[in-house]
């Protein structure tokens, strides 16, 4: 397959090609999105796909882009997060699937360091294990999950 020619397919054939490839999830129903998307796979599958580090890189800084909505209301707005208080050089442990996983914490609770790596939040560091969104201080253990009454 051609990457000059995707723009001349249809929507619909763009779509069959989308679910032959395997993509998870349904096919967009934007053109363009398809044909950026095959376009992707295709030239991954020729060249090779992006690394680890720079795939962990690349979901850092799409989470904390700023929002394009707020930035038309004219607002910055920033979640805050209320600090973990925890000392610094504490050791926190968690098993996942059969393996030991340790993240210790830096500039009390600020920063932690995992696997050689300094990370501003526990979330990132549960999304770097798990591969889906956590929350970080209850993946770890330091939030407790609400009971129904």
């Amino acid at each position: 397959m051609d990457l000059h020619t995707l723009r001349e397919h249809t929507t619909a054939q763009l779509q069959d090609l989308w679910n032959q490839f395997g993509f998870r999830g349904d096919p967009p129903h934007f053109k363009q999105a398809l044909v950026r998307g095959i376009a992707w796979h295709l030239q991954s599958k020729e060249h090779g796909n992006l690394d680890a580090e720079t795939r962990r890189l690349l979901k850092a800084a799409i989470r904390y882009a700023p929002d394009p909505a707020s930035r038309q209301r004219g607002s910055h707005s920033t979640k805050e997060r209320s600090p973990l208080n925890l000392p610094e050089g504490t050791t926190l442990v968690r098993t996942w699937h059969g393996h030991r996983h340790e993240v210790r914490v830096l500039d009390n609770g600020k920063r932690f360091r995992y696997r050689d790596t300094e990370y501003a939040s526990l979330s990132e560091i549960a999304r770097e294990i798990t591969g889906a969104r956590w929350s970080g201080p209850r993946f770890f253990g330091l939030k407790k999950i609400k009971q129904p009454a």
